[in-house]
């Protein structure tokens, strides 16, 4: 069996998680961290083991005993990242979303055909068992007339920002907000199940700092309304529910599902639960190394294509403005 050396860009709770699924595999090997601070990349390389230490993009783009690159940094950061070192060489698991908008998303999916690399979304739901185990319900409650994806999640770092303290989260520059580091998820599901919408209705609410603290919309499908909301100002315990004229799905929750539950007109009942014993990470990056092994991540960046094409469109419509501070 071989061992994939690689790397993570970012110290946050986010890449905590993934190396909590990483180093449960016996086929993957946390070989360095980067960070543009030697003192930062050092202490987080320490505290998991890393043996290098990188704060020049270029030099791991080029380390040759590197196969492949996680990246969690800002929004912002991920297109000339990503590029950068796909174009190096590295096949590249960026966090979601994968770039701001769908025109940077193209031109880094764009390097990495040009290099024959691989490049994946890190976007949990659209890889864990409880999607595909919706698309396969769906028949049962067809035709499907409407649905609802919420998440609503009152941000840890919210009341720093309410005292005067910007971090990441909160500042547009960095290309953050509700929408992107909230919304994607309902995005993901309407993009995963029912492709690109006809028409959008967008509202939503900017924070003083132009930055959008919550926000809905409807798609229009031509025989299916999605409704959408999101927050990171406000918090909701809210399923998320796909209603047929035959019964009705419910997903427990729209960013880490581990229930679906469906239910068919006149009573009848059945949930799916799946397994506790993987981390949720854990899917996404199977599906990135399969790839590497030469399965096509192309159901995957399609997914990512439409999910960034919805949220381009609903930026426009609220007046998201990622230059405005």
């Amino acid at each position: 069996m071989k061992k994939r050396n690689f790397a993570v860009i970012g110290r946050n709770f986010v890449v905590d998680d993934f190396l909590t699924a990483a180093l449960a595999r016996d086929d993957v090997h946390l070989l360095g961290v980067y960070s543009r601070r030697a003192d930062t990349a050092r202490a987080f390389a320490d505290k998991y083991g890393a043996a290098r230490t990188y704060t020049d993009l270029d030099a791991l783009a080029a380390d040759p005993d590197l196969d492949f690159v996680y990246i969690a940094s800002p929004n912002i950061c991920h297109e000339t990242q990503t590029v950068r070192l796909l174009d190096g060489g590295k096949h590249v698991l960026v966090e979601k979303p994968a770039a701001p908008t769908l025109a940077g998303f193209l031109r880094m999916a764009a390097a990495a055909e040009r290099n024959g690399r691989v490049l994946m979304e890190a976007m949990m739901p659209a890889h864990m068992p409880a999607l595909e185990t919706v698309r396969a319900l769906l028949p049962q409650i067809a035709p499907v007339r409407m649905a609802d994806f919420s998440y609503c999640q009152y941000s840890s770092r919210y009341d720093k920002f309410k005292a005067g303290i910007v971090e990441n989260a909160f500042d547009p520059t960095l290309c953050n907000g509700a929408l992107l580091d909230i919304g994607i998820y309902c995005v993901l599901w309407i993009a995963a199940l029912f492709g690109t919408p006809r028409t959008l209705h967008c509202t939503g609410s900017f924070l003083p700092g132009s930055i959008d603290g919550d926000g809905a919309f409807l798609a229009q499908y031509d025989e299916l309304v999605c409704r959408v909301a999101y927050s990171k100002i406000a918090d909701s315990a809210l399923p998320c529910e796909i209603q047929g004229e035959a019964g009705y799905i419910r997903i427990d929750r729209a960013s880490r599902p581990r229930e679906v539950t469906l239910t068919l007109r006149g009573g009848e009942s059945r949930t799916v639960r799946i397994p506790d014993s993987r981390h949720e990470m854990s899917y996404e990056l199977a599906d990135f190394l399969a790839c590497i092994d030469g399965a096509s991540p192309d159901r995957f960046t399609q997914i990512t294509r439409i999910s960034l094409g919805i949220t381009d469109r609903v930026r426009d419509k609220l007046g998201i403005n990622f230059q405005k501070k």
